[in-house]
């Protein structure tokens, strides 16, 4: 593999796992830091990486379908965005998510 690519995955994977473990065994006041500080840094991430994800006007995704032929063009919502939908809404291991449908 690529050294940067290593490097930079390497930096995205530990900067989660540290939000991830702060804000599940810190204390109240360490999850309020990365509700406040972190928590908008990682939506933008979101946000960066499904602005390419929308449909055109035959309902493809726009990325996907950059990178595929146009024999396989990815239907929205394509793997991208129910992967992120799967992981935010149906996490496994986790049990039952704190949100809900209703509570969006």
């Amino acid at each position: 593999m690529d050294v940067v690519f290593d490097e930079l995955h390497r930096r995205v994977k530990s900067y989660l796992a540290t939000v991830k473990n702060v804000a599940a065994d810190g204390g109240n006041e360490a999850a309020l830091v990365i509700a406040r500080d972190e928590l908008p840094l990682i939506v933008d991430a979101f946000d960066a990486l499904f602005g390419g994800h929308i449909p055109d006007d035959n309902g493809h995704c726009r990325q996907c379908h950059r990178a595929g032929r146009w024999w396989r063009r990815r239907r929205v919502p394509c793997r991208v965005f129910l992967q992120a939908q799967i992981a935010l809404f149906h996490p496994v291991g986790h049990g039952r998510h704190a949100l809900t449908r209703a509570e969006l």
